[in-house]
Formats: C-alpha cells, structure tokens, sequence
C-alpha cells in the first residue's frame, strides 16, 4: 500500500509542476500585456508628482484692488507715468526675487522725457528705495535684471550708456558708458534667465559686469532663444549638433551626461530639468531628460519627431501618429493618439492641450494626468498671457496690448468666463503676476495695485 501511493504521488508532481508552470506563465504574460497596454502609463503618473504652485487669492468672483501705490507715493514728479511697451515679452515690471518689483516710469520735462527706475515690495505696495535718475531722452531706455543687479541702457545709436542698480539697496553703482547695446546687432542687450548677456550673432554669447563691460564669452550661435532657465543655458555651436552647457552667472563651462556620438538639435527647459532631442544618424531622432546640473534622469530614449513643449514638469514630445506626455524623469504619463498639441499648459494635475481646429477661436483639451481620463474641450486659450490660478479659475492678461480685455478669469470644470476686466481705448494698462500676487496699473499709468478677492 506504502509503495502504491509514493508511486500515486509521483505521477502527481509533474502534473503539479506542469500546472504552476502554467499558471506563471498567464501570470507574466498577463503582467507583459497590463505593462504595455497602459500599465507603465499608470505607474508612472501614480508616482508623479506637480510641481508645487504659490496659489492666486480665490478669483471665482471679480477682484478688487487691494494696495495702492501712486507715482507721487513713489517720489516721482506730477505727472509721472509707468512705463508700458508693446512687446509681452520686454516686460515693464520685472522681478528677480519676489516680491522685489522694478518698475521704469517716465515724467515729463521740456523737451524729452525723464526716465527713472524704481522699486515697489509687491506684498504691500511700499517703495523700496528712491527712485534712481537715469536719461533724459525721446527713446525709451531698457532694463535688466543680472543678478541682485538691475542694469539700465540706453542706446542713441551712436553710443551706449549703462547704469548699474543694487537690487536690494537702490544704490547705483556705476554710470557710464558701455559696450552693450540695444540697437546695434553686436553685443546686443538680451535677458536670459536672471541675467543679462550681451549676443552676436554667429560669434557668441558675452557675460556683462559690474561696470556694464563684457566679461566672461561663450562662442556659438550668439542667439537667446527657450534654451535656459533661471541660471544655466544651452547654446549651440558652430558645428550643427555641437551644444555647449554654461552657468549664466560667471560663463562656467558645464558637462552634461549628453549620448556619446550624438548631435544635439534643440532643447526645451521645465521645473529642476529639460529634455533635449538628439540624432546619431540622419532621420533618427531620440529624446532624454536631464536635472539642471546636466545629469541623465535615466537610460530611457524616447522616439519622436519634435518637442510639442514643456509646461510645469512635464514634456510633450510629437510622434508621427499623436504625442506623448513625459515626466521629468522621461516616463510616460499620457500617450495620445491623432492629434499634434498647440501648445501645453499644466494647471495642478490636468494638462491643458491646445488644438487645431483650422478656426479662429482657440480651444484646449483637458487630460487629467492622475488618472490618464480626457476631459473637456474649452473654448479658452490656456497658454497666451496665463498668470496663474486658485486651484479651480486661472487667470490670463492676453499678450495683445489692443486687446479687448486687459484680464480674463475661466472655470476649470465648466470652461466659462467668470469675469473680465476691459481695456478702454488708449489705456496704459498692463498687468502680471509678482509671487502669488496679481499686480496691474491703472488705465492712465499712474498707479500700481495689486488685485485681491473681495472680502
């Protein structure tokens, strides 16, 4: 009997064997098929993270103004205005460190106006140091930041002449003639980042001291382009494909983690990171994601055509057939399928994608990436003049100084506008967001005031 059932059980194991075989292999290939039909998706946005955002006031109802801060609240003569310029992107309030503002006024004199610099604490409106005299002239001087510096110019075509502000202090340190211009095309005065270059084009990208002269050089294209952040910079070189990585604060040499052998066609910066596209062979192109020091996130090569833009954390990188939405590390979080993104905007966790719909009006789809869901399609325009959000309205100020509206305020779950501030005709109104506060002037240029929930 002993012998019966020890040749009975036996007889059983391969079949038990052969069974949790089986059962191994569903299991692994259950766990293969979840992974590449939108598993890895799901593990990757489980463990992404937003990045954190200062939160506007709550916007669901108009603002009101809250601090007022008038030109003669800032010692500057009758009749004095805030300087406005048409451009968005040569911006008449500026900003270092939050919520230290600068502002350029102008006030009239007999034959040219007065240009002045001056500083406004945008938490209260209070002046932070004397307004500082610059020229008087019928062209409009610029300002930059470069550093805990501000650096004014002003370029008669002829000559250049700089004054050089302590940021914090409002002592000017140095006044005189410079190097630099605006005008010119050589040396011409550029903002990258928290800094001031001076860029040739063809030549090369300059540092500017504390005297206003050119320092530190890094030959290359000579062109500012969405190549850097606040403190480093992507310039290309002389060679298409040769790239070379720089502190803008001293023209440090950086070595990034870039693939051996490959060339380097663009770049695109996010939040502590950016993703830069690369080719070993010609009509071969990857993309990999790296910190600000230059170091590889992981080995990952993702395929794609072009870089769809970066918003936030994270990167959209166009393929033939749709785009995918990458992480800082490269995972991807979202793949989509047919459409090519106009543009992207993340606003806390959902993805705000612009279409083309061959219309006028804009429209932007909404992707929740915490559960990979695709949400509304909202007649807004998510990208142009966004200044921020309460976590449920986003506020933007369009780009177009002859807008109808100077501000628009939009529902995130119904896509309506909640309210809006109109731009009379001729109005010197501009408007931007300083820390987690709103800031505007006034229609006639003579006040500045930050915008609040009503209490």
């Amino acid at each position: 009997m002993i012998e019966q059932a020890q040749r009975v059980r036996r007889r059983r194991w391969p079949l038990i064997v052969g069974a949790l075989v089986v059962v191994v292999v569903v299991v692994t290939a259950g766990a293969v098929g979840w992974w590449f039909t939108g598993g890895a998706e799901y593990w990757a946005r489980s463990r992404w993270q937003p990045p954190k955002e200062a939160l506007l006031s709550s916007m669901k109802v108009h603002p009101v103004p809250g601090w007022k801060t008038t030109v003669a609240d800032l010692g500057l003569p009758p009749g004095s205005t805030i300087a406005t310029l048409d451009a968005p992107w040569l911006p008449s309030l500026f900003t270092n460190t939050p919520p230290r503002t600068y502002l350029l006024v102008s006030s009239p004199s007999q034959t040219t106006p007065q240009w002045w610099l001056t500083g406004v604490d945008a938490t209260n409106g209070h002046r932070l140091f004397p307004s500082v005299k610059l020229n008087s002239s019928a062209r409009m001087p610029r300002c930059f930041l470069n550093g805990a510096a501000v650096v004014c110019i002003s370029d008669d075509r002829t000559v250049a002449t700089a004054w050089v502000i302590d940021g914090q202090s409002g002592k000017l340190t140095y006044n005189g003639p410079t190097n630099v211009r605006l005008i010119t095309g050589r040396l011409e005065a550029a903002q990258a980042g928290n800094y001031l270059v001076a860029a040739t084009k063809g030549e090369g990208l300059f540092g500017v001291g504390p005297n206003g002269e050119t320092t530190w050089f890094i030959p290359g294209a000579g062109v500012v382009g969405g190549g850097h952040n606040d403190d480093v910079m992507l310039q290309g070189g002389s060679r298409e494909g040769s790239v070379t990585m720089f502190s803008l604060r001293d023209g440090r040499v950086l070595t990034p983690e870039f693939p051996e052998g490959a060339d380097m066609h663009n770049s695109d910066f996010f939040d502590d990171g950016f993703v830069a596209a690369f080719s070993e062979r010609q009509g071969l192109s990857f993309f990999q994601f790296f910190n600000t020091a230059g170091r590889l996130m992981s080995d990952n090569r993702v395929p794609g055509m072009f870089i769809g833009g970066a918003t936030g954390n994270v990167t959209a990188i166009v393929r033939s057939n749709g785009f995918g939405v990458y992480g800082p590390s490269g995972d991807e979080l979202l793949d989509v399928d047919g459409e090519l993104p106009n543009g992207v905007q993340l606003i806390g966790t959902t993805l705000w994608v612009g279409e083309d719909n061959g219309g006028d009006a804009d429209h932007y789809q909404g992707f929740d990436l915490r559960t990979g869901d695709k949400g509304k399609s909202c007649a807004f325009n998510a990208i142009n003049g966004y200044l921020g959000t309460d976590g449920s309205v986003f506020v933007r100020s369009p780009w177009d100084p002859k807008s109808d509206d100077l501000a628009q305020a939009y529902d995130l779950t119904t896509c309506d506008r909640v309210w809006s501030i109109p731009r009379p005709a001729r109005s010197l109104a501009r408007m931007t967001r300083i820390g987690d506060t709103l800031v505007r002037t006034s229609d006639d240029g003579t006040e500045l005031m930050s915008l609040v929930a009503p209490s």
